[in-house]
């Protein structure tokens, strides 16, 4: 949310949100104790509870591969009431995300689209800083947030138990020469695309993306339950929409107290030219064009890609993926450069 759209918005509920929102440890009373225990039974990490008294509760802990329940009392967002037919004619949405993924939203309150069986259980698939605010809306364009003043409410998700304690060093290689596999002067840290283009696919002996991982008495060691204890995927796309296809990564070798990986380029070059393409509606699905910088001999595709180990992600940046940039001459595509 905007801070233009917070200014604009604290006007209507301005004596609503007049007291100080903050953080309170959980209490150890009977009530907390009955969500301890529907917590436990539901797998829960823990409860979010948002009171009519502006107060916000944390019971558990915030832990990836959970979940949490959000217990919204809808007295805190009154500035937008009103019934239609006998229901109420708003609603209240809750809205969250970890780090920098993607928004996603729960019913909090008023009118449901469910009718209220859609319980706020958040599924928490990641560690980080977890953000939460809601928008009270209603069929007559009044709008309002419970937002800490624009600033959004923050949690701690903290990594779950079997997390590495450290991924990185994500370096590729495009080169001739080996050294009982990458030289390690050929090996470049990977900022920004990798260019795959044709002289890497009809000279390089090597062409590959390597990356480390560091998990205490487990990679530390010359470990022969490592692939048990690590599950190292890479999740690619060609574009950049649509959903990732997963497959496993090889280990490479250990380097020092880490283990390194490494995923073949080349199987997923999805130009790779074996067949030309006669017919335009033989053309692939996914985007191919031909740059004005490659002087419009060769056709482009872009891939992009990201890593998980025991399901934490290593990304460039949060939500980013790593992007390879695939060329092949332009005369097996020409039908379907877009």
């Amino acid at each position: 949310m905007s801070d233009a759209s917070c200014l604009k918005l604290s006007l209507l509920f301005a004596g609503l949100m007049a007291l100080s929102l903050g953080c309170a440890p959980p209490s150890a009373g009977a009530e907390d104790a009955e969500i301890g225990t529907s917590e436990a039974a539901l797998g829960e990490a823990g409860t979010l509870t948002f009171g009519a008294d502006f107060q916000v509760k944390v019971s558990g802990t915030l832990e990836r591969g959970k979940k949490v329940r959000v217990a919204y009392d809808a007295n805190r967002l009154t500035a937008c009431r009103g019934d239609f037919n006998g229901k109420p004619g708003w609603s209240i949405t809750g809205f969250w995300k970890v780090g920098g993924g993607d928004v996603h939203s729960f019913e909090a309150g008023g009118f449901s689209p469910s009718s209220g069986t859609d319980q706020p259980v958040l599924a928490l698939d990641q560690s980080g800083d977890l953000q939460i605010w809601f928008q009270n809306s209603s069929r007559w364009g009044c709008s309002a947030y419970d937002s800490d003043f624009g600033k959004n409410y923050h949690f701690a998700v903290q990594p779950s138990a079997n997390e590495p304690g450290w991924m990185g060093n994500v370096r590729s290689v495009t080169s001739r020469q080996t050294c009982n596999g990458p030289c390690e002067s050929d090996m470049r840290d990977v900022q920004g695309d990798v260019l795959f283009d044709t002289w890497t696919r009809q000279r390089a002996a090597i062409k590959a993306i390597y990356f480390e991982a560091w998990k205490q008495g487990v990679t530390d060691f010359d470990n022969a339950d490592l692939w048990r204890q690590l599950d190292v995927q890479v999740h690619s796309r060609v574009g950049s929409s649509g959903p990732f296809t997963t497959a496993y990564v090889g280990f490479d070798r250990r380097t020092g107290n880490n283990a390194r990986y490494a995923v073949d380029l080349g199987a997923l070059d999805p130009i790779d030219g074996r067949v030309a393409i006669t017919k335009a509606s033989d053309c692939p699905a996914f985007p191919i064009t031909a740059p004005a910088d490659n002087g419009g001999q060769y056709v482009e595709a872009t891939v992009e890609l990201y890593f998980t180990v025991n399901g934490a992600e290593l990304r460039p940046a949060p939500g980013a993926s790593y992007r390879v940039r695939y060329q092949n001459y332009k005369s097996s595509y020409a039908l379907c450069v877009k």
